[in-house]
């Protein structure tokens, strides 16, 4: 039986039953009838729609990971083209399985129709238990909180190399100063449905910068020039690690399904936000590599040439980096509110939660400049941990669960069940073998000096 079947009405429900248990997500300050439900016509107003979902989710992952894969395909050679495609379809299906397990959840708690701040947390406390659920909490806030803070650094090294020339003399410490202390008051807003904004703003910038990029590619292009590379086993996984890196947006699913209105739409945009994202980033990744070649670098604008495009491209990822920023901080934010129990009105005791997490952001960016392989490292654990692995894993231990009334766990199709096993098993292997290489990296590498010991 599919899993649409396991979320529909059961024989013999009443019809009063029926509407009030599946009845889509509002928020409290919407309306409702006569008989004390929500009407159908406050859905629209009460949280994301499937647009708004996919603008979100495509303008919070495609960022970073299209100035990093390049360099990649650098390390991996054309081989990294179908690993690409395929990583980008095992993010899908995981993200998809996260999406079934809370509407799995919500079909058997109607007490959780309620906005959380930590959906993935309670589904990994319902599927697998309490452990995990703590585990997954502490992996997703060291996931979200790292590539806020490359997000931030990469926003900086863009705007230094757009301001060189007028102002030479600021440095990208102080640059990165800077833009943290712009992003500040952003950060305040309670969830993503209150900054569906920055999703649309971040997914356009993205979109125009990559165009721009990619003709500056095409302008580059000399004849004799490419040159193939020879790479080993630490270099290839690194880039494993960077490619998991561009599509762990995990994460922040579960919030943001949270707050749609419907969320039983989320896979649908899902299914839009994923081939946005491989259509941005194959052009980009294969250009990049197939113009430069060996040279390619790892931030690959600063690889094009110095031209107008280049310049309006770069203005426009940064400005990309910093509003993707917001919605990868706000899970972060919400997590700590609710770790100190602070009352989603309080918004005295939110100021003091956000600026205490940028205060960190600055700390922990100022005394590592240098993030490149910190990328690979994240991509190879907690970013795999909660894309690829845990999101099959507590799936099938959802489905494989006795329902109440002694009835019998839902089958899925035999597909299904094995491609979740090969995720979980891919993910471990993969992740193993990236974290290494980056280990092996970090210290085999001098590090940056810290800004603040310059």
């Amino acid at each position: 039986m599919s899993m649409k079947s396991a979320l529909e009405p059961k024989p013999g429900r009443s019809t009063d039953v029926e509407s009030t248990e599946r009845t889509p997500l509002v928020s409290k300050n919407s309306g409702g009838g006569d008989d004390g439900n929500p009407r159908s016509d406050d859905y629209s107003r009460g949280g994301l729609s499937v647009k708004q979902t996919v603008f979100l989710i495509a303008g919070e992952m495609a960022g970073s990971g299209i100035l990093a894969l390049p360099r990649a395909l650098v390390r991996t050679g054309w081989l990294g083209v179908p690993i690409i495609v395929v990583m980008c379809a095992a993010a899908a299906f995981s993200g998809k399985r996260l999406g079934d397990c809370w509407s799995i959840l919500e079909e058997r708690d109607p007490k959780l129709r309620t906005r959380k701040r930590n959906p993935y947390a309670i589904i990994a406390e319902k599927s697998l238990g309490t452990t995990w659920s703590v585990v997954v909490s502490m992996a997703m806030t060291t996931t979200l909180f790292g590539v806020a803070v490359v997000n931030l650094l990469l926003a900086a090294q863009i705007v230094e190399q757009v301001f060189l020339s007028l102002v030479p003399n600021v440095s990208y410490c102080a640059w990165y100063l800077i833009v943290a202390g712009a992003m500040t008051p952003l950060m305040l807003h309670g969830t993503p449905k209150d900054i569906s904004y920055v999703g649309v703003i971040a997914f356009g910038a993205t979109v125009v910068a990559c165009i721009l990029y990619f003709i500056q590619m095409m302008n580059d292009i000399r004849p004799f020039v490419f040159r193939y590379g020879i790479h080993g086993f630490q270099d290839f996984f690194l880039a494993f690690g960077t490619i998991m890196f561009a599509f762990g947006g995990a994460s922040t699913f579960p919030t943001i399904q949270n707050d749609m209105a419907d969320k039983r739409k989320f896979n649908k945009s899902l299914n839009y936000s994923f081939l946005v994202i491989l259509g941005i980033y194959l052009p980009i990744a294969i250009a990049g590599y197939a113009v430069y070649g060996e040279s390619a670098g790892s931030n690959i604008s600063a690889s094009l040439s110095t031209t107008p495009l280049t310049l309006v491209g770069n203005i426009l990822m940064a400005l990309h980096l910093v509003t993707a920023f917001v919605i990868i901080i706000n899970p972060v934010c919400q997590e700590m509110e609710q770790l100190y129990n602070i009352p989603r009105d309080s918004m005295g005791w939110r100021i003091v939660i956000r600026v205490s997490v940028m205060l960190a952001i600055l700390f922990i960016g100022e005394s590592v400049p240098r993030f490149y392989t910190i990328l690979a490292l994240v991509g190879g654990t907690t970013i795999v941990l909660l894309t690829f692995v845990l999101p099959s894993y507590c799936y099938l231990s959802l489905m494989e669960q006795p329902l109440e009334g002694g009835q019998t766990p839902v089958e899925m199709p035999g597909w299904m069940k094995m491609v979740c096993w090969e995720l979980v098993t891919f993910g471990l292997v993969g992740g193993i073998a990236a974290a290494y290489s980056a280990i092996s990296a970090i210290f085999s590498t001098a590090q940056a000096t810290p800004c603040y010991l310059r």
